[in-house]
């Protein structure tokens, strides 16, 4: 998954009819994890 893609479009785009069918196809990329944690960790502990 990408940022600024509606995660309910991407079943229709990939013509699938179950969201389980997608959620085989689908993943986070490593560095939206990495963001994420770093979001985080910002607003748990503030800025380093």
């Amino acid at each position: 998954m990408e940022p600024g893609v509606n995660i309910r479009v991407v079943p229709q785009v990939l013509g699938h009819t179950r969201v389980t069918t997608t959620e085989r196809y689908t993943h986070v990329s490593t560095p939206l994890m990495r963001d994420a944690g770093e979001r985080l960790a910002s607003a748990l502990w503030g800025n380093p």
